[in-house]
């Protein structure tokens, strides 16, 4: 059940939620009370704020995706206002996206909250420890979703249900790829997938960033470093890699620059005066087009097809918070702040410097309006939501593309994924960047990634490997860096590292036949392809304390490093699972396993089979012909599943895919047919089981 609540008179709409033929709205209240769920304590007006508080049970709260602190999200308070924050400490607060959901869990009930408000908004879980949770909005009015269900993934499906299903990423898309600010001339990227291919190192995708550009104009190319784009573009094709750019929202203010003369005085952003609003970003004196507009996202539309067709795979929209520099104001301010300023002043010094050094973050609610006229603080974060749609829209209708976002707000899944922004080379973010991928499928968001080795700093040999592990598992596995930081490319460190990180990638090829299988059912059926281990096991109340692992579809568990110099690791199963390092089963509980530098925990559950296949330099859109099936059946039974379409397009909406259903029982395999819409392609599948006393094959055509 979906019940909707409205709280006082919302004038602005998101967008994020898109059916509620199923949802039962509440007759307009003050108070709302659902029995035995909560029950509000007061809805007051304080200025431009509309506050509301609700008294809640003792209980864990989870959700509210890219957040960084604790996996159990109670007890803190939380800011929903889409920030450009590259500090990614326990209390950076706000951070890039916006998904106001959350999934309150006790032992007697489960319900999930969706608070739909696209412009400022504080959400406090209970911090002062008096039961009551606080929603804070700055504006006339807002909605609430409150979702009854008595499973925590009927929970999710759910929210899905009202703000959309994930789009499909292409089959290539689970490949490596490599990124860098920047790699700076056709030259370097050509020799980057010329390495790649000599060194054998399997990759499918790199990225440019911002110095592909003209002087970082948006939709043009830097003729002097990537002249003949084209045929470094078709070049890179051939030898089997795709290639995905970045885009900004800041167009440049140059006169004769066609994307600039298009859109002025016509999509841009307005200042309060009605002009088009100006800031600085990459370029210096920019304008930033007013994405929540349908006519804007056409225009924008319309320069991604134009740009794409050259032969550009996927797009990367970043830096759309909005992230600005500073204005013509700020300078302004800035002189006079500093005009006067003497040693004499003590602490007003460095108060003024830090006021300076806080111009990129600043509130710019009031200082821009949009082409609807509403202010900026009532729908700030719905532009990178926004923004990613547009150029969504600039895609082959049919075809499948990556398409992330660095800012998003619920509702995102539906046009593209995300990554988690610029994370640092720390051994603390790999335990952080577990959480907020495990947060971000809880609030429907399955295309995921972070940016593997770290953007910021210096990563050391061993840190590259634990990251590299964890990446080998996520839905997006890009190792990105930024500008002056030390070189992440696999080779770039000594020979005994550069192995182990080949292997690592080597085996995230070989798990392609598993990964794409549970991905595109869980696209099909809204099941993440990476949870946390109470999503499958929400029974076990001990999987509710475990934010250090997570599952990998239905079948795997993987228990990364994230401290240096780890020689073994607590794992807790939730049922008996086989240690795909060391080829034995391990009982339910907590367990010790051994770790050595090459090796990532991971366990296969048992009753599960796990698809795989050799490794291969590249993917195209299908799997090898030879499949390697392993057969996890200490009780001897197992089941498992295998999945295939074209790899490209979107025609497995309309059932154009094959879905099979792999039965083990006691020495006998059978093959089911769950759907047949695709043409299927025969191959040969060798099984080996692993049964509580032996180890049998199987060989079968199929």
């Amino acid at each position: 059940m979906i019940y909707k609540l409205i709280y006082g008179v919302p004038d602005v709409n998101s967008e994020a939620v898109i059916k509620e033929k199923r949802v039962k709205m509440l007759q307009k209240s003050e108070k709302y009370k659902i029995e035995n769920i909560f029950e509000d304590i007061s809805l007051k007006k304080e200025g431009e704020f509309l506050i509301l508080e609700k008294k809640i049970e003792e209980g864990m709260i989870f959700g509210f995706g890219d957040k960084v602190g604790q996996f159990n999200r109670r007890g803190k308070q939380y800011i929903f206002w889409n920030t450009d924050n590259f500090t990614h400490h326990p209390g950076s607060e706000p951070l890039y996206k916006s998904f106001p959901f959350f999934i309150f869990i006790n032992e007697n009930k489960k319900y999930g909250i969706f608070t739909d408000y696209p412009g400022y908004m504080e959400i406090d879980l209970d911090s002062e420890g008096k039961n009551i949770i606080t929603f804070k909005i700055k504006g006339e009015g807002f909605t609430q979703y409150v979702i009854l269900e008595e499973k925590i993934d009927k929970l999710l499906k759910s929210y899905l249900y009202l703000t959309g299903k994930n789009v499909a990423f292409p089959f290539w898309s689970l490949g490596y790829q490599q990124s860098r600010w920047s790699y700076f001339s056709k030259e370097e990227v050509l020799n980057l997938a010329k390495t790649f291919r000599e060194k054998q190192i399997p990759c499918d995708v790199i990225w440019l960033d911002i110095d592909y550009m003209d002087s970082y104009k948006l939709f043009t190319w830097n003729k002097e470093k990537f002249s003949d784009h084209k045929e470094m573009l078709e070049e890179l094709h051939k030898m089997g890699f795709k290639v995905s750019a970045i885009l900004d929202p800041g167009v440049k203010v140059e006169k004769g620059y066609e994307v600039f003369e298009e859109a002025k005085d016509r999509y841009f952003l307005k200042d309060n005066m009605g002009k088009d609003f100006e800031g600085a970003v990459w370029p210096g004196r920019v304008r930033f087009p007013d994405f929540t507009s349908k006519n804007v996202r056409k225009w924008w539309s319309q320069k991604v097809r134009e740009f794409v067709k050259d032969g550009i795979d996927g797009i990367w929209n970043d830096m759309n918070e909005i992230a600005i520099f500073g204005t013509d104001e700020d300078i302004t301010h800035a002189k006079e702040k500093l005009e006067n300023l003497k040693l004499e002043d003590g602490i007003g010094v460095a108060g003024a410097f830090g006021e300076i050094g806080s111009i990129p973050r600043k509130d710019r609610g009031y200082e821009i309006i949009h082409l609807n006229g509403k202010k900026h603080y009532k729908l700030r974060n719905v532009y990178g939501f926004n923004m990613i749609r547009a150029t969504q829209e600039g895609f082959q209708k049919n075809y499948r593309n990556i398409n992330i976002t660095r800012a998003a707000y619920s509702g995102v899944q539906r046009f593209g994924g995300v990554w988690t922004g610029d994370n640092h080379s720390w051994w603390e973010h790999i335990l952080l960047e577990i959480q907020r991928i495990m947060s971000l499928s809880l609030v429907g968001v399955f295309n995921t990634g972070f940016d593997v080795g770290g953007f910021g700093g210096n990563t050391s040999a061993e840190l590259m490997v634990r990251f590299m592990q964890l990446g080998s598992f996520m839905p997006l596995f890009r190792n990105h860096s930024a500008i002056g930081t030390r070189r992440q490319e696999p080779w770039t460190f000594d020979k005994k590292y550069e192995k182990i990180l080949k292997r690592i990638i080597e085996h995230r090829y070989r798990l392609i036949p598993y990964l794409y299988s549970e991905y595109m059912i869980g696209i099909l059926k809204d099941i993440p392809l990476i949870a946390p281990l109470f999503l499958h096991f929400e029974k076990d109340k001990k999987t509710y304390q475990i934010d250090d692992q997570f599952m990998v579809g239905r079948n795997i568990i993987a228990a990364p490093v994230y401290k240096p110099g780890v020689k073994s690791r607590l794992v807790y199963l939730p049922k008996k699972s086989f240690d795909l390092n060391n080829n034995k089963f391990l009982n339910k509980g907590w367990q010790e396993v051994n770790v050595t530098l090459e090796e990532i925990p991971h366990f296969a559950i048992d009753g599960s089979i796990i698809f795989m296949q050799e490794s291969k330099q590249y993917l195209e859109n299908s799997y090898n012909d030879e499949i390697f099936g392993k057969v996890f059946a200490y009780s001897g039974k197992a089941i498992g599943y295998f999945y295939e379409d074209d790899g490209k397009t979107n025609n497995y909406k309309k059932g154009m895919y094959n879905l099979y259903k792999f039965v083990y029982n006691h020495g006998e395999l059978k093959i089911k047919k769950i759907r047949e819409g695709y043409k299927h392609k025969k191959r040969n599948f060798s099984f080996e089981i692993y049964t509580k006393t032996s180890i049998e094959k199987i060989n079968a055509e199929f």
